[in-house]
């Protein structure tokens, strides 16, 4: 029987007994593992399986609080097609998941309510953005109806779609200025049939675009609202250094101060602060809310069930609208119904697609929406050993991705329960951004991995720049985990001396805790810092609420065998009799890396050398002696 068909779906009553499951040893066997504890099976055990190692089983792991009621279960001694035994025939027979009896200390998801809104048929994207941003759009209308002007900060493909309904909620007509396609085809036509010669025309596009934002302001009127889609894209930048065009558009439209604007700018772009005091109010818009709200009647329901058609709900099995959440928390509802549309594409053709393979696409999606994040492919079962270090990650790791179980009377301790980053200390080599990798694999996020010089620039205000963008763009791809490399090149300790050095220094690392402290407490990312020197890390980082150190250090013996069966069985390199010890002992003190290129090596000298070496015990011992020559002259060359 090969191992890919061995595959079990374990139901769990709680979260602690997850965490049990999961941190059973590889050799017990399938029934010592499930009889551990009140575990239930989504399907009846096959014969003979409950004798297999555990770590032979391919297994899923659910909640009970992720299945509907009704669903059938099995408890792990049932086996329909096995001879019966004392064990079988005293076992209670497969039955459905219902409500626990009140005060039973097992709570489940409860059924989901009658809705006066069905869920729909068809959504387009027009109308996914008024779902999900109906409470913003009626404070920006009752804002504009008041007279106000108002700086929305929102992603460019919702603008559109945010405009019109902002405009007509609020009973203004709407007076646009053009968008760049429109500019275009204004461009074009213009060259087509050149003006007269006594009216001279502007000279490039964004001129252009300035003289029709004087015709609009001028001609504004009461009932009117000037929309300018692009505000950062027209006159973006900072104080200390308006452009020409910045300084125009400023005076423009101070010029008007009665006059009504609704401004759009994106959220990695920044505009001229003298600018955007022009506006009464500001708002943000980010990500999608955890529940639409219907402004007719003030109901809401999960965003799962709301911008999800009724068709790839039914396509998907055991999916959850509440758990829908967590794994889209970053997009914007334009880019939700993209991912949607592209998942029921993938999945058009396969047999019987589960929530788990809907979310694994989404994923993928993400990571081809953007150049710079990918899906990791690194497990914690590819980490051999730091049992220790794990069981405190996964911990950290569950509260990110459970803390919307928590009941309405604990939101006000969301904030607070959630880690905002972790900071990977050690030697060198011992898999500090192996971890960052199994995090994010664990979490069902998307990675993105900077080394920390790459982000400091030349100019001033281009680090900084680089710390927003890469933070914006991780809140997009929520869930996801962003991965500083060399995290002390960038966030050392502030210093007072005024040269332009540490001045630089200094405005990175409070942008860095701008954006931590900005961190949606229902979006799910997190930040990893990997250092060799946590001495040079700012004080104000390694606080309790921002970042939490974990010390990631040289294997001990224990890990050290695990490290190199693990490397020998990817390499397939036999290490019985004895051969493993006596590696783990000539390599005490060393790294993961350090094992982990002794077995490349023997693989390489087996397959690539001309004569082929195999990897007896002597070779392996040849390596592992010229290793070791090889490290005492590195550190004889360093001292020098």
């Amino acid at each position: 029987m090969s191992t890919a068909r061995r595959h079990i779906c374990v139901i769990a009553p709680d979260e602690e007994s997850l965490r049990a499951l999961r941190r059973q040893p590889p050799d017990v066997t399938v029934n010592e593992a499930l009889m551990s504890g009140p575990y239930l099976l989504r399907t009846p055990l096959e014969p003979n399986w409950g004798l297999l190692r555990w770590e032979s089983v391919a297994t899923e792991l659910l909640l009970q609080s992720e299945l509907p009621y009704g669903t059938p279960v099995y408890p792990p001694t049932y086996s329909p097609t096995s001879a019966p035994t004392p064990e079988t025939a005293a076992a209670a027979p497969p039955r459905s998941l219902s409500k626990p009896p009140s005060g039973s200390g097992t709570e489940a998801t409860p059924q989901e309510p009658e809705y006066r809104h069905p869920q729909p048929e068809q959504l387009h994207e027009a109308e996914s953005t008024v779902l999900a941003y109906g409470r913003d759009i009626a404070q920006v209308s009752s804002l504009l109806r008041a007279g106000l002007s108002v700086l929305v900060v929102a992603e460019k493909p919702v603008v559109p779609h945010l405009w019109r309904e902002m405009a007509t909620r609020a009973a203004l007509r709407a007076e646009v200025l053009e968008d760049a396609e429109e500019l275009q085809d204004a461009e074009e036509a213009a060259r087509d049939q050149p003006p007269p010669d006594l009216i001279p025309a502007p000279q490039n596009p964004r001129q252009r675009l300035l003289a029709r934002l004087r015709e609009l302001v001028r001609g504004l009127n009461d009932d009117q609202v000037l929309v300018v889609q692009h505000l950062d894209l027209l006159a973006g930048g900072s104080d200390g250094s308006l452009s020409a065009e910045a300084r125009e558009v400023t005076e423009l439209l101070h010029g008007a101060p009665e006059r009504v604007m609704l401004a759009f700018a994106a959220p990695s772009l920044s505009v001229p602060e003298v600018l955007a005091e022009r506006f009464s109010t500001r708002v943000s818009i980010t990500g999608v809310p955890r529940t639409v709200w219907f402004r007719d009647d003030d109901e809401t329901q999960p965003l799962g069930r709301a911008l999800v058609t009724v068709g790839e709900a039914a396509r998907f099995s055991r999916y959850d609208p509440v758990e829908f959440y967590k794994h889209v928390a970053g997009m914007n509802p334009v880019l939700l119904r993209q991912a949607m549309r592209y998942a029921m594409s993938v999945h058009r053709d396969h047999a019987e697609p589960t929530a788990r393979d809907l979310y694994g696409t989404i994923r993928a999606f993400k990571a081809q929406m953007s150049s710079n994040f990918e899906v990791p492919d690194v497990s914690f079962d590819d980490i051999a050993g730091y049992n220790e270090v794990k069981d405190h990650i996964e911990r950290a790791i569950d509260i990110v991705t459970g803390h919307h179980r928590l009941p309405a009377q604990y939101d006000h301790l969301r904030t607070k329960l959630i880690p905002r980053g972790f900071i990977f200390h050690g030697p060198p080599g011992t898999g500090k951004t192996l971890f960052a990798k199994a995090i994010a694999n664990r979490m069902n996020a998307t990675i993105l991995v900077v080394s920390g010089p790459e982000v400091m620039g030349t100019y001033v205000g281009e680090s900084e720049r680089n710390v927003r963008e890469i933070f914006a763009e991780a809140r997009r791809n929520a869930p996801s985990v962003v991965v500083f490399d060399e995290f002390d090149s960038i966030a050392s300790r502030r210093s007072d001396h005024s040269d332009g050095g540490s001045r630089a220094g200094n405005a990175v690392v409070a942008q860095i805790l701008t954006e931590m402290d900005g961190f949606r407490p229902e979006v799910p990312t997190l930040v990893i810092g990997t250092t060799n020197r946590l001495n040079l890390i700012d004080e104000a980082l390694l606080r309790p609420s921002r970042f939490e150190t974990i010390s990631i250090d040289v294997p001990n013996d224990e890990a050290r065998l695990k490290m190199i069966g693990l490397h020998a069985g990817k390499f397939g390199i036999d290490v019985s009799g004895g051969v493993d010890e006596l590696i783990a002992a000539a390599l005490k003190g060393r790294n993961g890396d350090d094992i982990h290129a002794v077995f490349r090596d023997a693989f390489v000298a087996a397959h690539f050398q001309n004569p082929p070496v195999p990897p007896t015990p002597e070779q392996l011992g040849q390596i592992v002696g010229q290793l070791q020559r090889t490290r005492r002259q590195q550190r004889r060359s360093s001292r020098l």
